[in-house]
């Protein structure tokens, strides 16, 4: 059982359950909930199973909901829409069938009960408040419009809402899990298009073009263009509703694709007016400040821009290997205040400890020989990072992305994560190369070679395996 296994919230006179465990919750012996599910209404007399061990009931943690007031439903039609829906919604990613055609949820059965209305015995249905929070981007508030759903969270957005966060963080907007992968789902689309066909009064309205005042202009570049002065003088119709200072500190973005509600400022373009007059404090860094018509790129890390300057020599505002733009270099800092250096020199980074977990491969027995390397010469991560370095100067260690015939290529300017794959990439060669009288405890020296050495995907889900074998190799069985 978890130190917080789950949660019971009341609502709207419903009672629903929402696991937060990493085994999940059991309700009546038939229904799973994990924790990126929907939550999950209850009712009277429902049985949940917090521990549930087949073969060992003495040990299963089982409570009784007995509720004393039950408020029913407005409808039956609201009741049964809304456990059809529980039902269906509750499976797990792993019980998921995509080719399962749910569009008939929404349609007229038997066991439905419709009100007729007082003009034309015309039927009507009343969306329950649960079906529209499901259906809901939580992105734009609104109902989602071709929904596209993420891997492995299975989470659903609207395709333009999570295109206007994919630049920005490749990670589900909702619970911040790394994306791999995005896919429509039939169940989904199902649903949807059934509510909206009961409900054609939720359908999203589009909004014509030109219409919103401070709406964010697409281009095919991947810079950004800052034109504060030609901006205010282009757009009558803003003028008249907008005072002066409000129409300086106006910043049209033209981003590769836009981003929504976020307010960019540059730290180098010149302040806005103040009591008619143009102040220009604290707007020249580093001997620059903006010209008018002055280009802009965005910051990957705390999504600020930047002057774009990257044509004149000895100025690093991208990574030399995935070529994406960061200011730490540029401005000294990122604005972000968890930034650990999105954009460094690769013998200059100092990484987090979590990130560096398992860090040969995975695999938590050869990392543990590396830190027991490190305790007993009374070193760290970062001498570590500084050892592989100056090994990567002398030649001695190869690194992909990294061209062998720099002068000193451990200067290379690099982003924090490709920074962190070179410093695995190098971190496993140092494993490669420690002598045997280095490898602590003894009892891991005279291993056999793992069959597929580095290549191994049982190392790092069975410890034994990887206790067992030694996986600093190259792969000799394919």
């Amino acid at each position: 059982m978890s130190s917080c296994h789950c949660i019971i919230e009341f609502s709207n006179g419903h009672v629903y359950i929402r696991d937060t465990s990493s085994n999940g919750t059991l309700i009546n012996r038939s229904k799973k909930i994990n924790k990126n599910d929907t939550p999950m209404e209850l009712h009277t007399g429902d049985i949940v199973h917090l521990v549930f061990r087949k073969d060992e009931p003495e040990s299963n943690a089982i409570f009784q909901l007995d509720l004393p007031i039950i408020i029913e439903s407005k409808t039956k039609t609201e009741k049964t829409l809304k456990r059809k829906l529980s039902d269906t919604l509750s499976i797990s990613a792993n019980e998921t069938k995509e080719n399962v055609d749910l569009s008939n949820l929404m349609n007229k059965s038997s066991d439905v009960e419709m009100k007729p209305t007082n003009s034309n015995d015309l039927i009507t249905m009343k969306a329950g408040d649960d079906m529209e929070d499901i259906l809901t981007c939580v992105c734009c508030q609104d109902i989602m419009t071709n929904p596209i759903c993420l891997e492995p969270c299975l989470h659903a957005f609207c395709s333009d809402c999570y295109a206007s966060w994919e630049p920005v963080q490749r990670t589900c907007p909702k619970c911040r899990v790394k994306v791999t992968d995005k896919k429509k789902n039939v169940v989904i689309n199902g649903i949807l298009e059934a509510f909206l066909k009961a409900y054609p009064n939720k359908r999203p309205t589009l909004n014509p073009i030109g219409s919103a005042k401070n709406a964010m202009k697409t281009t095919t570049s991947t810079k950004i263009e800052v034109n504060q002065n030609t901006a205010s003088r282009n757009d009558d119709q803003s003028n008249d509703e907008m005072d002066d200072e409000s129409v300086d500190n106006d910043i049209f973005l033209v981003p590769a694709t836009p981003i929504s509600n976020v307010q960019f400022t540059c730290r180098q373009c010149p302040t806005p007016r103040v009591f008619g007059r143009t102040s220009n404090m604290n707007t020249v860094l580093n001997g620059f400040q903006c010209r008018p018509n002055q280009r802009h790129i965005l910051c990957q890390c705390c999504t600020k821009p930047m002057p774009d300057r990257q044509d004149e020599p000895n100025i690093h505002q991208s990574c030399e290997i995935c070529q994406q733009h960061f200011c730490n270099i540029y401005f000294q800092k990122c604005q972000r205040a968890e930034c650990l250096g999105c954009l460094n020199h690769l013998k200059d980074f100092n990484f987090n400890r979590q990130h560096l977990t398992n860090i040969i491969n995975n695999n938590p027995i050869e990392t543990l020989i590396i830190q027991n390397y490190l305790k007993a010469h009374r070193g760290s991560s970062h001498d570590l990072l500084v050892e592989c370095c100056q090994r990567l100067d002398r030649k001695e260690f190869t690194c992909t992305g990294i061209d062998r015939n720099m002068a000193v290529p451990s200067t290379k300017v690099v982003c924090y994560k490709c920074g962190l794959n070179i410093f695995r990439e190098l971190a496993y060669q140092f494993r490669v190369a420690m002598k045997p009288t280095d490898i602590l405890p003894m009892t891991l020296r005279n291993r056999e070679d793992c069959f597929y050495g580095k290549h191994c995907r049982t190392q790092y889900t069975k410890p034994a395996h990887a206790q067992k074998f030694n996986h600093a190799c190259e792969q000799t069985k394919h």
